[in-house]
């Protein structure tokens, strides 16, 4: 009983560590964004935009490193919970016990709702670092009198349009399709074993 508390102890905080990164990075991008239209096609100092430029290259290494932290563990919520889903759906369909039936059903809500609390979270990352493209392209950024800075500022378009994707294991990709396949997945799988069981 004292290991199952540990254990979700460490998974709760584990989850609470996940999603405080993943709020700092998507509120940094925010930021950027709202600093980049407003201040583009405004600035009147060279320095002021590279320090936009070098806060947008420092995230880039943050996301970097933020995924060198979570891809194992991200690696394992999917590993574990995708077929756990299958399993809590296969079995509250099959059980004939109402209360069977409800509390596996509610496991499944449970263990979904889980894996979408890191999709979700990954999700609004890869937008967020797509909406500073967006930031700079809608800045006219290309009137700017600072030449010298177009072509950077071109590269900051290039490799904010290219996409943030957060991997597990560097395998598979995390964000909110990912859900949305792994419960796909899940009712077929349900329907093939109900049917080979039926014959």
């Amino acid at each position: 009983m004292i290991a199952i508390s540990i254990g979700g102890f460490l998974m709760a905080s584990l989850d609470c560590m996940y999603m405080g990164f993943c709020a700092e990075i998507v509120i940094q991008f925010r930021i950027l964004s709202q600093c980049l239209e407003d201040s583009v096609p405004n600035a009147k100092r060279f320095d002021e935009m590279e320090l936009y430029i070098q806060h947008h290259r420092l995230l880039l290494r943050c996301i970097n490193k933020f995924q060198q932290a979570f891809s194992i563990v991200l690696m394992v919520v999917y590993f574990t919970l995708g077929p756990l889903i299958c399993v809590e759906l296969f079995t509250a369909m099959e059980s004939h016990n109402y209360q069977a039936q409800v509390r596996h059903a509610a496991s499944f809500l449970l263990v979904s709702c889980r894996l979408c609390f890191y999709c979700t979270a990954a999700n609004f990352i890869g937008n967020e670092a797509l909406a500073v493209s967006n930031a700079v392209y809608s800045s006219k950024w290309y009137v700017h009198e600072f030449s010298g800075l177009r072509a950077t500022l071109l590269l900051m378009i290039q490799n904010s349009q290219n996409g943030i994707t957060i991997k597990a294991g560097g395998l598979v990709i995390i964000n909110a399709e990912t859900i949305v396949k792994v419960l796909r997945v899940a009712w077929s799988a349900c329907s093939i074993l109900r049917g080979l069981r039926q014959n």
